[in-house]
């Protein structure tokens, strides 16, 4: 079972208009709720980016359909 998450108050300067524009886009219920799901999804996303390039590093990413140039 996850553990939940520990939520702490930050005071932080945003662009009111941008942070509008998220909650609607990810249909998010509130602020605090579009805020930690982009702050979630980068954090995750350069996670397997390091991954990635770990791989790659080590020449064992390969592409099964041979649309790479091999580099």
């Amino acid at each position: 079972m996850a553990r939940a998450a520990r939520l702490t108050r930050k005071n932080v300067m945003l662009e009111e208009e941008k942070v509008r524009r998220l909650v609607e886009h990810l249909n998010a219920s509130s602020e605090s709720e579009a805020i930690r799901t982009v702050i979630d999804d980068r954090l995750f996303a350069d996670e397997v980016m390091q991954h990635v390039l770990q791989l790659r590093r080590r020449g064992t990413v390969q592409d099964a359909y041979k649309r790479t140039t091999g580099k």
